[in-house]
């Protein structure tokens, strides 16, 4: 559940996750010619400090069947009130329940049968005849009262202004798509597989029903180590010379083996002066890196779309695919905005650059700090940074144990979700205030002083730096996204030599190459290619990506080089892309292998049929192929799904027109409309539809409706404009493209419909 989940329900890239129902565990009892999973317990005995601290953690509480042990939300007949609608929690029998509006708007009971989560909050599950489990939106804050906690409050607040949403939120009621009933709140496909081991969703699409099983209800220690059975039977052989593999029975190993070094020189009589003067003031590291490690957390601890059943024994990038550094999930420096669950901002830390990893800060089965805690956590970084030098206010320019004297504080700056849930950025940045000027970003200064504003904060960090003859960094790539953001094409060179250099984090130029797309010369083919063969699968599947604007013989061209790619995350992106391609007309080895590339996307999609999203790409997939029949069952289905999902209503009006049936596609963005009245590009559907319908009256009111909720796009701006001139409003047509000029940048199109309307006056 994301902070803004309107524009989850409008732009999601989704998350496919998985969930199961009591009495459908799978049998662990290993077989002797497989490795299978043998449950939590069966390590208890010799890992029992670990045991142990996974037991307070909350991986242990992802989910528990509701008990009055696990149970911590007030049922003794309490009530909320939310829309209107009071919803009872109560108790009976020893069960827990829940009086509150169903998916017609009715008042009906449900039984709580599992809880989620534990600190901050906490929320409750509820079975469904076909198999569903729902997440209740109302939730309990499991806070202390004097934190404010110890209440039940809404996802979704009456009448509150998002922080990052932009305009006031109406209250969700049961038409809305994000009611609890409906497809965001389902736990088998969005929650399930992060919440429990080895979770299996078995949809069936036919039915459309769920038999979700699951081999632990928690988190345990196989969900991350792998099925345990051989490690099991070597350490009960009691032979540890010889393991029967070189991770003692498992496949993978999690191990952190680098060594750091520095500091502790420092430490020792024998150090002299001059040695502790050349010494760094920051450890560094030698020895394996422990990227296995990364991608296992990652599973989980990031924002991305599950291709296939997660395995922590493949890549990470063959089981899912990462979501880049796109606005609303990032701003345009990489800071958190929307919640992306830490790896995406990790990757483009220092910190990750230098092979640190999770354990280095986190005990791995707690998950507590592994020094000091929340409030006082310098302490961890002082395990590799000097606290002599960094933890003092010639450093931090604060009070000794004060708020701004926390490395967290300056470094990694919060944003809070679902309400209560705060969460730090990983990205481990420096303030950079200036950065926040040019290119709308927050900056840790003027989040904690709140009564100042960027120049203040930057005037002040000037001040400490020039006895230092040092001066404030630029960011790397901050004010190029932004312009991109803005659409100021004239930034589009910056993005390539971004996305070419190998000093950048691989996520900012997978970013980069992403953004370039409409922007393309032919200058940049040479470029293309070698992003194309890039060593990182972030960047090939991003460059893929990036050319969609291209017609379909420059697509493959250029991708017919990389047809054999190995990685998943890659190869579903190359299907997406050459889908229109005509293989009785390509060489025979090349079609095979696109072939093979559409049953890997055809596989994963059909992994997550239960998405509408998926089902939008699955119609945009056969809709590339000319089987226009196949595509209308898919939105469609993605209606099925959930009634009012936007993009399946505006891609199925849009085949509609392709097929000369405007009739049945005006119907859909009407709806499209009453749905989301504020999207500006249903708006511009419709208005285009009226063009074709010689309804040239109804095309200015919702063209001119586009332009006012996306005024700075020029494809609006410049339609709108045209509109004008069919309507006999020319002068009027041209006074609004030069307004329009002088208020956002320049933009050939623009300026051509712009130059021929002067003409013709």
């Amino acid at each position: 559940m994301h902070k803004n989940l309107r524009a989850l329900y409008l732009a999601i890239i989704a998350l496919p996750l998985g969930w199961h129902s009591a009495g459908q565990a799978l049998d662990p009892s290993p077989k002797d010619d497989q490795i299978t999973y043998v449950s939590s317990e069966a390590c208890a005995s010799c890992h029992q400090a670990e045991y142990q601290d996974w037991q307070q953690s909350h991986h242990w509480h992802a989910m528990q069947p509701a008990s009055d042990k696990s149970v911590l939300g007030d049922f003794n007949n309490t009530e909320f009130i939310y829309n209107g609608i009071t919803s009872r929690f109560y108790k009976r029998e020893g069960k827990f329940f829940v009086l509150t509006d169903n998916a017609e708007g009715k008042l009906q009971e449900f039984e709580i049968t599992y809880t989620f989560g534990i600190e901050p909050l906490q929320q409750y599950l509820i079975d469904f005849p076909d198999g569903r489990k729902q997440v209740l939106s109302i939730i309990w804050d499991t806070r202390a009262k004097a934190e404010g906690g110890q209440r039940w409050y809404h996802l979704y607040p009456e009448h509150e202004l998002l922080q990052h949403g932009g305009s006031q939120l109406d209250p969700i009621d049961h038409q809305d798509a994000l009611h609890w009933t409906g497809s965001y709140f389902n736990w088998n496909s969005r929650c399930a597989a992060c919440h429990s081991t080895d979770l299996r969703k078995n949809y069936d699409a036919e039915k459309n029903t769920y038999k979700t099983t699951w081999q632990e209800v928690n988190i345990g220690c196989e969900a991350c180590h792998g099925q345990g059975s051989q490690h099991l039977a070597w350490a009960k052989r009691g032979d540890k010379a010889n393991p029967p593999a070189s991770n003692a029975g498992f496949k993978l190993s999690l191990a952190n083996k680098g060594v750091w070094s520095a500091i502790a020189a420092l430490q020792t009589p024998e150090a002299t002066t001059q040695t502790k003067k050349s010494l760094s003031t920051t450890l560094g590291r030698t020895g394996p890196s422990a990227e296995k490690q990364h991608q296992v957390c990652a599973t989980c601890h990031s924002r991305r779309s599950e291709l296939q059943q997660a395995d922590v024994n493949k890549s990470f990038y063959d089981s899912h695919s990462l979501h880049l550094l796109e606005s609303p999930q990032y701003f345009s420096d990489g800071q958190i905005s929307d919640e992306v669950y830490v790896y995406g901002s990790f990757l483009q830390s220092k910190m990750y650059s230098e092979g640190v990893t999770c354990s280095n800060c986190h005990n791995p089965h707690s998950l507590a700090l592994k020094v000091g805690k929340p409030g006082d956590s310098n302490g961890v970084c002082s395990q590799c940074h000097l606290p002599s030098y960094y933890d003092s206010s010639a450093h931090h320019h604060h009070e000794k144990q004060s708020a701004g004297a926390q490395c967290v504080s300056c470094h990694m700056p919060s944003e809070t979700y679902m309400g209560v849930d705060v969460r730090h950025d990983h990205s481990f940045r420096i303030p950079r205030p200036t950065v926040s000027e040019t290119a709308a970003t927050p900056n840790a200064c003027t989040q904690c002083h709140t009564d100042r504003d960027n120049q203040w904060a930057a005037s002040a960090i000037d001040a400490w730096l020039k006895p230092l003859g040092k001066s404030q960094t630029s960011h790397s790539f901050a004010n190029t996204f932004h312009r991109i953001q803005q659409r100021d094409a004239q930034a589009a060179p910056d993005l390539m030599a971004i996305a070419l250099n190998k000093h950048q984090p691989d996520i900012a130029r997978a970013t980069a190459v992403l953004m370039h797309d409409g922007f393309f010369q032919h200058t940049d083919i040479e470029k293309l290619k070698t992003l194309l063969a890039d060593s990182d699968p972030l960047v090939r599947a991003a460059a893929v990506r990036s050319i969609q604007a291209m017609p379909a013989n420059y697509r493959f061209s250029l991708l017919s080089a990389r047809l054999d790619e190995p990685v998943l995350s890659v190869r579903v992106e190359l299907a997406r892309q050459l889908a229109d391609i005509p293989l009785a007309e390509i060489p025979p080895r090349e079609a095979q292998l696109i072939e093979g590339l559409y049953k890997d996307f055809l596989a994963s999609a059909n992994f997550n049929a239960d998405f509408p999203e998926t089902q939008v790409a699955l119609g945009l997939f056969y809709m590339a192929q000319g089987n226009y029949v196949q595509a209308e069952k898919s939105y469609n289905k993605a209606l099925q799904l959930s009634a009012n999902h936007l993009p399946a209503l505006l891609n199925l009006a849009d085949l509609y027109r392709g097929l000369d049936r405007d009739n049945e596609g005006e119907a859909l963005l009407k709806r499209a409309i009453s749905v989301q009245p504020t999207d500006a590009n249903v708006h511009y559907s419709l208005g285009l539809l009226y063009v074709r319908a010689t309804n040239l009256s109804g095309a200015k009111t919702e063209l001119e409706q586009a332009t006012k909720l996306q005024a700075d796009n020029p494809r609006y701006a410049y339609t709108y404009a045209l509109i004008l001139e069919k309507i006999n409003k020319t002068p009027e047509a041209i006074a609004f493209l030069e307004t329009w000029q002088k208020t956002y940048p320049p933009h050939p199109e623009v300026t051509g419909v712009l130059n021929n309307l002067r003409q013709k006056k």
